[in-house]
């Protein structure tokens, strides 16, 4: 299935800060980076500066000024008139800004495995757009040594927009279409996506991963075996395979349950579910990679 789905290297990020009058600074430096140097909160400001300049030039439609702040580089590799449509496709297909959010601002000075030398901000950010709930992706700054000011050296945005999500979770399910969105959204280093829903374990007649194991551990004519840790017993009779977290993993106690169920007289549906008694975090990480092994995202993420 072909969706409006936008994993697009070399994009545009369009967020603003959110910061509280009194919050402390944070600031996040890479490892590597020149022992003992901060970015002075003057610096901050004149990126974040930059960075919104940027984004309201994109906004307002002027895609020559916002391609002149790129970098020699990066004009290079994205020419002016294909990030001109690029831009031009994406504000029509998600229509106006709804909301922004910075999420992370991550510093580089001179760091090992940087292109050239200079101080880089790497600013994490999420949007909203009127067709567009969910866009997340990040924008890279570079100042070279003795600039006055920053250059966009690399963007990157992550979209899937609402016409998109309905019709994944009109063909196969809201869960389905979520898993979708949190899948792309890996793609966004610091950017946490909405939490999958609390209906997780439907399909699991047990109250608790004990529960569970101890029942389907004694089935008559099961089958039990090891696969990097976890126990997996195999019930050939109800056509399910039970998957239990090792102790010690981030998400034990847990148990994932998949099962073929007869729709029709030639036709069945595959199905998954679990119960996680870790932290939600953790499960919710857990169900992502387990649907993505198991064929339940139902689209592919290519651009």
């Amino acid at each position: 299935m072909k969706a409006g789905i936008a994993a697009l290297a070399l994009a545009l990020c369009i967020a603003s800060p959110m910061i509280a009058q009194n919050a402390p600074r944070e600031v996040n430096i890479t490892q590597g980076s020149t022992p003992g140097w901060i970015p002075s909160e003057a610096l901050e400001a004149e990126a974040l500066a930059t960075w919104q300049r940027f984004n309201a030039l994109v906004e307002a439609g002027d895609y020559d000024a916002a391609h002149a702040m790129m970098g020699e580089g990066m004009r290079a590799q994205y020419p002016l008139e294909r990030f001109r449509e690029d831009r031009r496709q994406a504000a029509a297909a998600r229509g106006a800004l709804v909301s922004r959010n910075l999420v992370k601002l991550t510093w580089t000075k001179d760091g090992p495995g940087v292109p050239y030398p200079g101080t880089f901000v790497a600013i994490d950010a999420s949007a909203a757009f009127a067709k567009a709930d969910r866009m997340c992706g990040y924008t890279i700054l570079h100042q070279a040594p003795g600039a006055d000011g920053f250059t966009i050296s690399r963007f990157e945005e992550n979209v899937l927009d609402n016409e998109a999500f309905a019709q994944i979770a009109g063909q196969h399910s809201p869960l389905q279409a979520l898993l979708v969105w949190r899948l792309l959204a890996r793609n966004c280093p610091n950017y946490t996506p909405e939490p999958l829903p609390d209906t997780l374990a439907e399909g699991i007649e047990y109250g608790s991963v004990a529960e569970a194991r101890a029942a389907v551990s004694v089935r008559e004519g099961v089958k039990t075996r090891t696969e990097n840790g976890w126990t997996v017993i195999m019930d050939q009779a109800s056509y399910s395979i039970w998957s239990f977290a090792p102790e010690g993993a981030p998400t034990y106690p847990a148990v994932i349950k998949r099962w073929v169920e007869p729709t029709g007289k030639d036709t069945s549906r595959a199905s998954m579910a679990m119960r996680c008694e870790a932290g939600k975090r953790a499960c919710d990480a857990l169900f992502d990679e387990m649907a993505l092994r198991n064929g339940f995202t139902p689209v592919s993420l290519e651009p």
